[in-house]
């Protein structure tokens, strides 16, 4: 009987123990160039990891090696750390951003290496660990190929979700990180409300040919044309590289459009928020919850500046009779726009790059109907960025 229990007992610490696995670590994209004069290079890490008991994992990595011709020429302490609680039995995808400087005697090094150097993170999230790489590959000035390292989009305002009145005028921005010199071609693409609930049918609005040309880490700026505001109701609007092709998911922009009609006639149904609680720091995985309200195709999630005054909250939750996101001498930072079957999300890593350490925002949730229609909104919450 003694045997049994230390057998049991062993099975069951194993179980227990077996939480969490890293299986794979790929970086985005595989290769990135080098140029002779040195400079910054972006990878993005896709960690991908899965639990078998619940529990919240640290996924992380202390350091990166630069590796050339199998020997390690330089290690450096940057960590890169992430806190979550995954589904159990569900792969969760982690992503890590990063500059990672290279000087001219590194750059050196590499070109001389033949082509044969890479960077390597080693990430673990406690009981398993996956080890990614990422070729360096030595350029020479503006020549090579084109490459593009990384498209960030928003709204001519610099928000990430927009609401607007019917036939505003509204344009996305591009932001392009590349290097080496070529054509860029892409299209800018929307799809309007009826076919995000049937099918995605995406419809061109223009075509792009811009000539780069860049001796080191190159950036561009391109606007698009007006976007379509005439239909009420939810859009979406993308920029889409056809040559180069990336190696990463290209971004998405979304914005409703209001019916033309005049604000304040009629008082904003409350909306019930539970999470996050007062006193709970944002990071990414900050989850938001709230009640569902009748009629809402989606919700947006709304982060603000904290504006001045000794009692802000009392102001801004006064009286919500205007239905536009400017309703509030708040200024919009960033905010988020989900289905209206979803009653709960993270901003899932986006935002931070938006916030300021140390800083205090106010936050909201809002129903929106099929039409655009503000529908309900919860009062204004503070929250902060440590």
């Amino acid at each position: 009987m003694k045997n049994i229990t230390v057998v049991l007992f062993t099975l069951l610490s194993l179980t227990l123990s077996a939480e969490a696995s890293v299986s794979s670590v790929t970086a985005v994209p595989s290769k990135v160039t080098v140029l002779p004069t040195g400079g910054g290079v972006s990878v993005t890490w896709r960690v991908v990891h899965t639990i078998s008991a619940p529990a919240t994992t640290v996924t992380s990595s202390p350091s990166y090696d630069i590796i050339i011709n199998g020997l390690t020429v330089l290690t450096v302490s940057k960590s890169l750390s992430r806190t979550t609680t995954p589904t159990v039995g569900v792969p969760e995808t982690l992503t890590f951003s990063e500059v990672i400087p290279v000087s001219v005697t590194l750059a050196k090094q590499i070109a001389k290496g033949g082509n044969n150097a890479r960077i390597q993170r080693i990430f673990n999230d406690g009981l398993g660990a996956g080890t990614g790489f990422a070729q360096l590959i030595a350029g020479g000035g503006a020549s090579g190929a084109l490459n593009i390292n990384r498209i960030e989009l928003s709204f001519e305002n610099g928000g990430k979700t927009n609401v607007v009145g019917q036939n505003s005028d509204l344009r996305a921005v591009a932001e392009i990180n590349f290097v080496s010199r070529g054509l860029l071609q892409a299209e800018w693409r929307v799809i309007d409300s009826p076919s995000i609930r049937g099918g995605q049918f995406e419809r061109r609005l223009s075509q792009v040919r811009r000539q780069l040309s860049s001796s080191g880490n190159g950036r561009v700026r391109l606007v698009s044309p007006k976007l379509p505001t005439g239909t009420t109701g939810l859009h979406e609007v993308k920029l889409v590289l056809i040559d180069p092709q990336t190696q990463f998911t290209q971004p998405v922009l979304r914005y409703y459009v209001n019916p033309n009609s005049t604000p304040g006639l009629s008082r904003l149904s409350p909306l019930e928020a539970f999470r996050p609680v007062e006193g709970v720091p944002f990071n990414s995985n900050t989850v938001f919850d709230w009640h569902p309200v009748a009629g809402a195709a989606a919700y947006q999630i709304e982060l603000f500046d904290l504006p001045g005054g000794k009692n802000p909250l009392n102001n801004l939750n006064a009286a919500p009779l205007i239905v536009s996101p400017f309703d509030t001498d708040a200024e919009l930072v960033v905010g988020k726009i989900v289905p209206g079957t979803q009653t709960s999300s993270t901003f899932a890593g986006f935002a931070e790059k938006h916030l300021l350490h140390g800083s205090t925002y106010l936050w909201r949730i809002r129903a929106i109907s099929s039409g655009g229609t503000v529908l309900a909104q919860s009062d204004f919450r503070k929250i902060l960025y440590p």
